[in-house]
């Protein structure tokens, strides 16, 4: 059986995974002939039996008392207030790793990954920007563990860059395949990479240079705003305002009548995007004129107009002016320029999401900063074909971690007062590579008086290198790995590809340490999912 080191974009309405064989990209048809290669991110429970993907909405669809989920990847970094209302024993752990299990690996289900194309012997899952510009977002953590855990991958085998990098080194690779055939210049810029699916919008400054090198300068987005910032926060504007037009009055939008007016509106959309393409151009030609007329019509009698439908765009639209405000600044003050736009997530490819994008960054649509030669298949699978890419070592993005973390010690200063002293152990911005080995800290080794007790550490981090510290005791947690009071410890710490950071004790001249992933520890320290208010840049 054929093995493969496998791409996969778990999105938060669809998922869509790539392969590489015959020197080609693949994206793989989940359900044999008659399946699709866009995968609804959805699951259904019935009587022992879990299916996924589009079986499952339309089981849900039709059977509205079938425990079904949607959208659950955004619940995964969440500690409650969930988008779904989970029946124990589920949780968004468990739903996930059924969905991905299903999906991937279940020899039961002949649909899986493993049985219609071969074996996994890698993955590189892409996850979203806010996953790792946040700290305190245990969404990463939870999403490895879990596939190493409920889906029995090796953690050594499982990679998860952010979606805007994974489109890059799908850009960078795919135009220097080009230019070689055609002869052409290689591209060298910087790229901006505008990624907005169904639960985020993520933009990313990357440097591309040589062969097909990809660098991350700098990120930014709305995705810490969960389910309100992009598709999924559009699609259930338009349906309440369809709804409360018809009926008079809003809907409930926990009943099944509005979760399937959801689908069939998305349905709707998505069938006739060129359509609705042309006749969003139109409308913005004469916007007077074109208000009233009627744009989307789904499910027997529920009608949007142009000017409903840009209603329903306007919170979104001014999340995006916001973040690429701050993006504008950032490249003003580093002296650095957007040389190609890059448009990639399925809700990207809107035509309002690209006109706001555009007004935002003031070019026009036929400016040379935009690369039409992507098509909207190109685009769609981008940040799905740009993780196989990076599974198989095809490219090699080089992202930095960008949080500073260390530790406290105590020590006495000249006026014989015990004064605490901060020291660094990870700077932030610096490399991941760099990162892989663990960099311990740069004090005299300790040493325990007791080793039937667990050593006490005092964790410090400031979140983005902004210069707000936050500190954190860690009582009864850290352990030594030797029973012995004769041996010395030195604390150090390191942070892997999937930018999971870690606490580690060693014991000095020994072969012996723990480690602690500190992705929980740090969620702790914060008493929200927000942590800074928006920056100011003006």
């Amino acid at each position: 059986m054929p093995k493969y080191k496998i791409g996969l974009d778990f999105g938060t309405t669809n998922s869509i995974i790539s392969y590489w064989e015959k020197d080609q990209l693949e994206a793989f048809q989940y359900g044999g002939e008659n399946g699709t290669k866009y995968i609804p991110s959805f699951i259904t429970y019935e009587d022992g039996f879990i299916e996924i993907g589009s079986g499952a909405r339309t089981t849900a669809a039709n059977h509205p008392e079938v425990t079904s989920y949607g959208n659950f990847k955004m619940d995964l970094p969440l500690k409650n207030h969930f988008t779904n209302a989970y029946q124990p024993p589920q949780n968004p752990v468990t739903v996930t790793a059924d969905y991905l299990r299903e999906l991937l690996l279940s020899c039961e289900n002949e649909y899986s990954f493993t049985r219609q194309q071969g074996e996994i012997s890698g993955l590189v899952v892409s996850v979203p920007e806010i996953w790792q510009r946040d700290i305190y977002n245990t969404g990463r953590e939870q999403l490895q563990t879990l596939i190493a855990d409920n889906l029995g991958l090796e953690k050594e085998l499982i990679q998860l860059v952010s979606e805007p990098v994974a489109a890059a080194a799908y850009y960078a690779w795919e135009t220097q395949r080009r230019n070689q055939q055609e002869n052409g210049e290689i591209f060298n810029g910087n790229l901006l990479v505008c990624d907005m699916g169904g639960g985020t919008f993520d933009v990313s400054l990357c440097r591309i240079y040589g062969d097909k090198k990809v660098e991350v300068l700098y990120f930014d987005g709305q995705g810490d705003k969960g389910l309100e910032s992009a598709g999924v926060a559009f699609d259930r504007h338009c349906v309440r305002i369809a709804y409360t037009k018809k009926h008079g009055q809003p809907p409930d939008e926990n009943s099944t009548e509005f979760m399937g007016l959801l689908r069939e509106f998305e349905s709707v959309k998505i069938a006739g995007h060129s359509k609705y393409t042309k006749k969003l151009k139109n409308y913005f030609k004469s916007p007077s004129d074109l208000a009233e007329q009627t744009l989307y019509t789904f499910s027997g009698g529920y009608t949007l107009t142009n000017a409903e439908v840009e209603q329903a765009f306007a919170s979104i639209g001014e999340g995006i002016n916001r973040v690429l405000e701050r993006v504008k600044h950032w490249m003003q003050n580093n002296n650095q320029t957007c040389d190609r736009l890059f448009f990639v997530g399925g809700f990207c490819q809107f035509y309002l999401v690209q006109k706001m994008i555009l007004e935002a960054l003031q070019l026009e649509e036929n400016s040379t900063e935009i690369d039409r030669t992507f098509n909207l298949i190109n685009s769609a699978f981008a940040i799905s074909y740009g993780a196989c890419l990076i599974a198989n070592g095809l490219v090699n993005p080089t992202e930095i971690f960008v949080h500073s973390l260390g530790i406290v010690i105590d020590t006495i200063n000249n006026n014989a007062e015990v004064e605490p002293k901060l020291i660094s152990i990870i700077e932030g911005g610096t490399n991941l590579d760099d990162l892989a080995s663990v960099r311990f800290a740069d004090i005299p080794p300790l040493t325990a008086f007791k080793t039937d007790e667990p050593l006490t550490v005092t964790l410090w981090v400031d979140p983005q290198s902004r210069g707000k510290i936050f500190k954190e005791h860690l009582p009864n947690t850290v352990k030594l790995p030797l029973p012995s009071t004769d041996d010395q410890w030195r604390v150090g710490m390191r942070v892997n590809r999937s930018q999971v950071a870690y606490l580690v004790i060693e014991a000095v001249g020994k072969d012996k340490r723990t480690e602690y992933e500190l992705g929980n520890v740090i969620a702790k320290m914060f008493p929200g999912f927000i942590l800074f208010e928006e920056d100011d840049v003006n």
